[in-house]
């Protein structure tokens, strides 16, 4: 059940909602860039939610529904969902009224490879992860414990990290520069979740500090 609503969900947002509020608002339909980045939405959002299952289909269920909301109510989840809304909105309306849609062929081109790329280490860092939560909590009825191998071993948070890069490739895929001002938004709630959640851990978690001991940098490596 948890892997139907998953798949449901996660391609609905990406795939589906993306699409057609981008589309819709720019009343046009012919937009081969927005439709290539539904795609690999959808794409990604279905081997996320495959991976998740094969690693740990317990955590299908924790990422849809925690057991407890955790100690941030506004996640980095939850903004990524609302914040790519806003993206699109405005990269629709930037298609109808010209606002900033300048953004040549090489630099579309370039947002839709970093926006797979932002997805694919996203993916990475979930499957490695079998604790990837979409609440800021410490999973003790899991046994939760510290994960250090994969992209972990290069930054503490990298599934915050990587989300950064699809948000911020987002405005360049749609060829709006003013859509990436959720970016910015996203990156300030981003520090904000990495921050609380990082200190929760080291105080909580059994080898935190250790292993961020040896993992200097939370989200970029050699600047944070």
């Amino acid at each position: 059940m948890y892997l139907l609503l998953n798949l449901v969900l996660f391609i609905m947002i990406f795939g589906v909602v993306a699409a057609a509020v981008t589309l819709g608002l720019a009343g046009r339909w012919d937009l081969w860039n927005v439709w290539v980045y539904a795609g690999i939405g959808s794409i990604w959002a279905f081997v996320l939610t495959f991976a998740t299952y094969l690693k740990s289909p317990d955590l299908l269920k924790e990422r849809l529904k925690p057991a407890d909301p955790g100690r941030v109510g506004w996640t980095s989840a939850r903004a990524s969902v609302a914040l790519s809304i806003l993206q699109w909105v405005i990269a629709g309306l930037d298609q109808r009224f010209h606002w900033s849609d300048v953004v040549p062929l090489a630099g579309v081109v370039a947002g839709l490879v970093i926006y797979v790329i932002g997805w694919g280490l996203f993916i990475w860092a979930a499957a490695v992860n079998p604790f990837f939560s979409s609440a800021v909590r410490i999973q003790a009825e899991r046994g939760q414990r510290v994960i250090g191998a994969g992209p972990y071993a290069i930054v503490r948070h990298p599934g915050y990290a990587s989300s950064l890069l699809w948000v911020a490739a987002g405005g360049l895929a749609l060829n709006s520069l003013l859509s990436i001002i959720p970016a910015f938004i996203y990156l300030a709630i981003t520090v904000r979740v990495t921050a609380i959640e990082d200190q929760m851990l080291r105080d909580e978690l059994a080898g935190y500090a250790e292993y961020a001991a040896k993992v200097r940098y939370r989200l970029i490596p050699g600047i944070w």
